[in-house]
Order: structure tokens, then C-alpha cells, then sequence
């Protein structure tokens, strides 16, 4: 018989599964997350022979929520691939939701942040951008991370699309952006962002080509904003 803890887990994440129906679906999904405890407790059998074999811990083959935190939670699902394949998944879900991310120019130039970012540590280049707060639209949101990033205010603002993060892992992505500013301030030293760097829109350009900005949403709103005839 499973443990105590087991049924548990698997109760747990059975209930998130009826509480958040769209995180589950859709019906004809090609990866089908499977909900029956039979077939999870299959999954998690082969598994765990898999992660011993590998030396790893056997909570690493354990379906269920792996982790909540205030931002992020984290899913480790049974999965079945089209072509019958059944198996662990994971995924991870920002809490908050998505974001907004806003390509902006001052007097001409495009305004950059220089952040260090904690996953990668090391410093990006990237647009202002930050997370959609409850209550907030997302252009609200463009708004309040251009002034709480760069103490930037903005005269006219565009929407540009959306764009997904890394949809291999990620559930969440963020709103694009295109706003002329009318003022530059100071960067948000809570956000571990030094500096507000200027540059012309032929020096992003080479700094995209170059590889100098990796950061996916700045180069995915550059695209946006040269497709729309914006810059």
C-alpha cells in the first residue's frame, strides 16, 4: 500500500487539478496530463526505478506539487505523448501571472536596464518589465515598471503583443510594449538594477546581433516594434 504521505500528495495535487481546471486541459491537449491515480502511481513506479539507476533522490519521480512559494509553483505531472510514451513532466507557473514589457525610447535613443539577474549571475541588458499585479491591467503595469525601473513617464503607449517565456518549462509570458518617454530617472536599486543605459537604435541593434542582449522579451520587442514600423 502507498504511505501515508503518498496519498497525501496525490490528494493534494488532485484537488489543484478541480480547483485549476485550465492549467489541466485543453480536452484534445497532444500531452495529456493523466489524473487517474492508478495510472500516476504507474508513472511514479517507473520512475523511480529510473532516478535510482541515476543515483538521484526518488522524490525526484514523486508527481504532485513539488514546491509553492510566494512567486512560483511548481508541478511535476504524469504525461502521456502521442505516441503512448507516459512519463514525469515539469512545469512551473509564476503565481503572480504575466507580465508586461515595455521597449522605450527617449529622445530618440532606447532606454535599458542593467540588472543582475539571480538564475543567470550575471548582468543582462534588458527593457524595463515586470509582473502584472492583481487588479492591474497590463498596460497599467507597463506603466508603473517604467516608472518604478527607470523613473521613466510615459507620453504614448503601444501595445505590441504577447510573447511566452520558455514554453518548454514556463506557463507564464509577458505583454509587449512600445512607449516614447517624456523623462528618465534613476533605476530601481531593489530590483538589483545599477544603471539606465541609453543607446540608439543602431547600437541595440548590434547589441542584439552581437549577443551583448540575450534577454528573450527585449529582443522579441525589438522585433515587434521594427515589424510594426515603430523604430
Amino acid at each position: 500500500m502507498p504511505d501515508r504521505s503518498a496519498e497525501a500528495r496525490l490528494a493534494e495535487y488532485l484537488a489543484f487539478a478541480r480547483e485549476r481546471p485550465d492549467l489541466f486541459g485543453p480536452a484534445d491537449a497532444a500531452v495529456k496530463i493523466l489524473l487517474d491515480p492508478a495510472d500516476i502511481r504507474a508513472v511514479e513506479a517507473e520512475a523511480t526505478a529510473k532516478v535510482r539507476q541515476l543515483g538521484l533522490s526518488e522524490s525526484g519521480a514523486e508527481i504532485g506539487i513539488v514546491t509553492r512559494d510566494p512567486y512560483m509553483l511548481f508541478l511535476r505531472d504524469a504525461v502521456e505523448f502521442p505516441d503512448g510514451d507516459r512519463r514525469p513532466h515539469t512545469r512551473a507557473i509564476n503565481r503572480v501571472g504575466n507580465g508586461a514589457a515595455t521597449l522605450a525610447l527617449y529622445e530618440g535613443r532606447v532606454v535599458l536596464t542593467r540588472q543582475f539577474r539571480h538564475a543567470l549571475r550575471r548582468w543582462s541588458l534588458e527593457i524595463p518589465r515586470g509582473a502584472i499585479e492583481p487588479g492591474e491591467t497590463p498596460e497599467q503595469a507597463a506603466v508603473a515598471e517604467v516608472s518604478e525601473e527607470v523613473g521613466g513617464e510615459i507620453q504614448d503607449l503601444v501595445a505590441m503583443g504577447f510573447l511566452n517565456g520558455s514554453t518548454h518549462l514556463h506557463a507564464n509570458g509577458s505583454h509587449l510594449f512600445f512607449a516614447r518617454l517624456s523623462t528618465v530617472g534613476a533605476p530601481q536599486l531593489a530590483e538589483a538594477i545599477t544603471s539606465v543605459e541609453q543607446v540608439t537604435v543602431a547600437e541595440f541593434e548590434r547589441m542584439v546581433l552581437a549577443s551583448e542582449i540575450t534577454d528573450s522579451f527585449t529582443v522579441a520587442a525589438l522585433t515587434h516594434a521594427r515589424l510594426r514600423g515603430l523604430i
